[in-house]
């Protein structure tokens, strides 16, 4: 048998990665796990490029190639990859260039960095800006695919311990998921609230987790000991809504045979939630008006004035201020319950959010029906953040619970796994529709302004970074540059 042969950048793979024994042109074993797993090879050695290409593919990875710099971006832009190889010094872009800008689109891509003798303290510096690990030439294959599943394994362990219940601290509220500004905010005005007995008006459309709200808001507050008891209004017939909330007395009808405590009274010391408010009937409105000034309620049949100490939470998915011009709210109960509004982005708006919410999700579907846990691949992850889901949260949930059934044995789920609707893009047309009067148009100047526009948006989205809106728009940096010098005003 030969001892393994490290590779020299200067040769191919085929002559100087020849292991040990029968591994010799053959798979390893684990190779097989690798199946699915999608690699972006950025070397600017066509040689090397084409021979480490084929080593990979070897073991089961499907491997696209880039050249330089800007075309690993272009693709990275164009498709979705588990893993990013690339050489430290490349033409066009360098490769930390590339980590920065790759980081900003795909967190949780693992990237590892190909460098030289000469280049170690640069690859530590590309680990400090969010690399996986670094590899140095020469080096065997062997140990390049030790690394890469070594860095897998470490990225499925991030997905679990981000999906597992963390304790609250510190103002943390850990059952509202997400980090974009819209539930930043939401995090910070229930923040504000907690601790006080402020009645609250949650706004926010079907399935965007009004509840979750309110239970933080609960948990969070001075009576989290105490019950938190949840009322669904329009799951109620308006004829049974009133004993519902109140109780009654033992006799007060026919069939109240004892004395039955409303949800109020359950909610006593703690807080009640109504949810679906404006489905509340408008002769109710005038006693839910009264417990809201007064802090007591009387039971259904009795006289005796029980007085309440209770916090009160209410939601709705529909616009109050429109049902009160309408006539069938109340104004006067609208301006109690509208002490403090907080309002929740629907899932469309904060799809930055959906990295933190799948695994969550993934995690308490397999959890409750006593399954391994299930990971999802990024391929899978686009089609998620393509899609527009106008059930919000609920229909997410819905949609990865079917995708679990679909994906059978498989600890990933793949694109294929996902109901159909995943799959349609959301409409965000790029131009707008077109119309051309009868008197023509002035065809130059609407380009122009059109070129202006898209110039803009590309640099606000780099925040002023030319090199980054260039690799935006597709264009080199020099003739960015030298759009924009032609897009400033002539000095008068």
């Amino acid at each position: 048998m030969r001892d393994p042969v490290p590779l020299s950048p200067h040769k191919t793979l085929d002559t100087h990665l020849k292991l040990k024994g029968d591994f010799v042109g053959k798979p390893m074993s684990q190779g097989s796990q690798f199946k699915d797993q999608r690699i972006l090879l950025v070397e600017d050695d066509a040689e090397l490029r084409s021979s480490l290409g084929t080593a990979l593919r070897e073991f089961s990875f499907e491997v696209d190639l880039a050249e330089d710099g800007l075309e690993a971006i272009r693709k990275i832009k164009q498709s979705v990859y588990d893993i990013l190889l690339t050489d430290l010094r490349l033409p066009g872009l360098s490769g930390e260039e590339v980590l920065c800008q790759t980081r900003e689109l795909y967190p949780d891509l693992i990237v590892i960095v190909v460098t030289g003798y000469g280049d170690v303290r640069n690859a530590v510096n590309m680990m400090k800006l969010g690399a996986a690990d670094y590899i140095q030439k020469p080096f065997l294959k062997e140990e390049l695919l030790l690394r890469i599943e070594k860095a897998l394994e470490e990225r499925r362990w991030r997905w679990h311990s981000r999906s597992l219940p963390q304790p609250s601290s510190n103002g943390e509220f850990v059952d509202l998921l997400g980090e974009s500004p819209g539930m930043q905010q939401v995090k910070a005005r229930v923040s504000q609230v907690a601790s006080l007995r402020t009645t609250v008006l949650i706004l926010g459309e079907t399935g965007v987790g009004k509840e979750l709200v309110a239970r933080a808001i609960h948990n969070n507050s001075p009576r989290k000991d105490a019950p938190l008891v949840t009322v669904n209004c329009g799951a109620i017939p308006s004829n049974l809504m009133e004993d519902e909330f109140f109780g009654h007395e033992k006799g007060a009808f026919t069939d109240a045979q004892q004395l039955r405590l409303g949800r109020f009274e359950q909610a006593n010391r703690g807080t009640i939630f109504l949810d679906e408010i404006s489905n509340m009937p408008p002769e109710l409105q005038g006693k839910l008006l009264r417990v809201l000034q007064e802090r007591e309620c009387q039971r259904v049949g009795g006289s005796q004035t029980i007085r309440l100490d209770i916090r009160i939470l209410a939601a709705t998915n529909t616009n109050l201020e429109e049902r009160v011009q309408s006539g069938a709210f109340r104004e006067d109960l609208f301006y109690r319950l509208n002490v403090f509004p907080i309002w929740i982005p629907p899932l469309r708006e904060r799809k930055e959010d959906l990295p933190l919410l799948v695994p969550h999700l993934l995690q308490k579907i397999c959890a409750r029906e006593g399954i391994p846990l299930k990971q999802i691949t990024q391929e899978a992850m686009k089609d998620l953040i393509r899609y527009d889901w106008p059930g919000n949260i609920r229909q997410l949930e819905n949609a990865l619970e079917m995708a679990i059934i679909l994906a059978g044995e498989r600890e990933y789920l793949l694109p294929g796994d996902l109901p159909a609707l995943c799959h349609r893009p959301a409409e965000t047309p790029l131009f707008p529709n077109i119309g051309i009067p009868p008197e023509g148009v002035d065809f130059h100047r609407l380009v122009s302004e059109f070129e202006k526009a898209l110039i803009t948006e590309g640099l606000k989205i780099a925040q002023g970074k030319r090199s980054k809106a260039a690799t935006l728009l597709n264009l080199k940096r020099t003739t960015l540059l030298e759009k924009l010098r032609r897009l400033q005003p002539t000095p008068s």
